[in-house]
């Protein structure tokens, strides 16, 4: 994977392709570019470039003086978009990549479209749904509490679960081993998603086309998100995925790939 060192941090990402439209594919927390690999295949053509970059904290990428994990990683968006010039540039995030690829839109980064699978938006959740915020923030403590007493397994094992639909022994070991042995800095990543604050009101100027991606068989709280973020940008179009958990985008990219295109 190629190494890019900037005043901004080191950032190491997965390419393919090239060509004047660029897409950069955001991976989930727990995951890393690897994951989204399967899903670029498919998208690259003629005329595209296609990247994944490692997130902050994940594979060798380490960005400098940001002031939380979330912002890190809006810093990754922003180099990758400094790195590639393109005439075109559509932003794909899943889950954690989702937040921020949205944020960075916000922030003003040169960006035409996004493709959002099941993006953590908590703070778009209203009062009434207060109960899926804290189903939430109840897996983040756990995964935290767990660490803290010395049984992270415990805790990434129910968030895993929870989140995945996948039980955590349906899991390779190797997989469990490598999710275990990061659950410190997974648990950071959690928290910051978590607790994130976005300015509401400003998702409403948001002119460029985005494209929210549902899957059916998703945890309550992506389905309530993705229905108040339909509702709060204006170029929004949501599209349920049939047969599809939150990790859809490793699961099932054929389908992710054909709603994408």
């Amino acid at each position: 994977m190629p190494v890019y060192h900037t005043a901004a941090g080191t950032v190491e990402m997965l390419e393919w392709g090239e060509g004047p439209e660029l897409f950069v594919l955001l991976h989930a927390a727990a995951a890393g570019p690897h994951s989204l690999s399967a899903l670029a295949g498919l998208l690259v053509r003629q005329g595209r470039r296609v990247i994944a970059p490692a997130l902050h904290g994940y594979g060798a990428t380490l960005i400098h003086d940001a002031a939380d994990r979330v912002q890190a990683n809006v810093a990754v968006l922003r180099t990758c978009l400094d790195l590639h010039a393109a005439e075109r540039r559509v932003v794909f995030g899943h889950s954690m990549g989702g937040l921020v690829g949205l944020l960075g839109a916000l922030d003003g980064l040169p960006l035409d479209a996004l493709a959002l699978y099941e993006p953590i938006v908590t703070a778009c959740l209203g009062d009434d749904e207060a109960a899926l915020r804290d189903w939430d923030r109840a897996i983040v403590a756990d995964v935290e509490r767990s660490i803290a007493t010395g049984d992270p397994e415990a805790g990434i094992a129910a968030f895993i679960t929870a989140w995945n639909g996948t039980p955590w022994g349906a899991l390779p070991s190797t997989a469990r081993a490598r999710l275990v042995a990061s659950a410190r800095e997974l648990a950071v990543d959690m928290h910051a998603v978590s607790y994130c604050t976005v300015q509401l009101d400003r998702l409403a100027q948001l002119q460029m086309p985005v494209l929210l991606l549902q899957g059916a068989l998703s945890p309550t709280i992506t389905h309530a998100m993705s229905a108040r973020l339909s509702a709060l940008l204006p170029r929004a179009r949501k599209i349920t995925i049939e047969g599809c958990g939150h990790m859809g985008p490793v699961q099932a990219p054929e389908a992710i790939a054909a709603a994408v295109t």
